[in-house]
């Protein structure tokens, strides 16, 4: 893999990553599209989901700052807040715990299918549509109850399925328990941070497998993934809070209807 490719594909998935247009939908098109196919495709997706994991870290620096002093202080903690969105992410990241470690070796053969990502990108097309009626909620992440942060985690497992949208997803689950647009938007990013950690774990070997043969082509599609996603969190924080979803709707349902056309041809 050249350093050339390996940029592209990395601004691609950060631009993608949180835009709702789904990073891993775009991946496998550009995979399939780019002359002979990548080795190791899934292995250095993975890792070009660690550059927007950390485009995740640095925007909300401050947030993550919070609520690890919050659950250190324990009890003593000034904002008590703050440790019961912790609990909220990590009840919402179970369902994708669970279904992403059951349905693995699926997974890894939707990532060669271009029908299973132009349907994935309709539906992902079909939420952003629903996500604009569900808007207008008043809710904080500090007010959601087990439940809520359980309909929310299986929002987000289904972007386990390359096409369906992260964050198009969760902040979609998000607005259903009638979020507010800025706390679902920051709740949505937040919980992709265990997800894309959980991803790396699973994935360890093919990742250092990969590092070994091509590290500096790796290292630049992370940094590229990193710099773009840090500005796509910018650019779909404002947009969730204008509730502007509709042209990436639009967008993924032309995409989904020209891929899928494409892997019945």
């Amino acid at each position: 893999m050249g350093i050339p490719i390996a940029v592209f594909l990395g601004i691609l998935q950060g631009l993608t990553e949180f835009l709702p247009v789904s990073s891993s939908g775009h991946l496998v098109i550009a995979q399939q599209l780019y002359p002979g196919g990548l080795d190791h495709a899934l292995a250095f997706d993975v890792c070009l989901h660690f550059g927007t994991l950390i485009a995740v870290v640095i925007y909300f620096r401050r947030d993550l700052y919070g609520m690890a002093r919050a659950v250190l202080a324990g009890p003593r903690a000034a904002e008590p807040h703050l440790q019961r969105w912790v609990g909220m992410l990590a009840i919402a990241t179970l369902p994708i715990v669970v279904i992403g470690g059951t349905l693995r070796h699926q997974l890894e053969q939707a990532f060669t299918s271009l029908t299973a990502v132009g349907f994935a990108l309709l539906i992902t097309a079909a939420m952003l549509t629903l996500s604009k009626r569900l808007a207008g909620g008043t809710v904080t992440p500090e007010g959601l109850s087990v439940r809520d942060a359980l309909a929310i985690g299986c929002f987000q497992a289904l972007a386990v399925v390359p096409g369906i949208s992260r964050s198009g997803a969760t902040i979609t689950g998000c607005l259903s328990r009638n979020l507010a647009p800025d706390a679902a938007a920051r709740f949505a990013f937040l919980l992709s941070l265990p997800a894309i950690t959980g991803a790396l774990v699973l994935n360890i070997g093919a990742v250092g497998t990969l590092l070994s043969q091509d590290l500096t082509p790796v290292l630049a599609g992370v940094a590229a993934a990193a710099f773009t996603g840090f500005l796509a969190i910018d650019i779909m924080m404002k947009a969730v809070r204008l509730g502007r979803l509709t042209p990436f709707a639009i967008y993924c349902a032309i995409l989904g209807a020209v891929t899928l056309l494409m892997g019945l041809v």
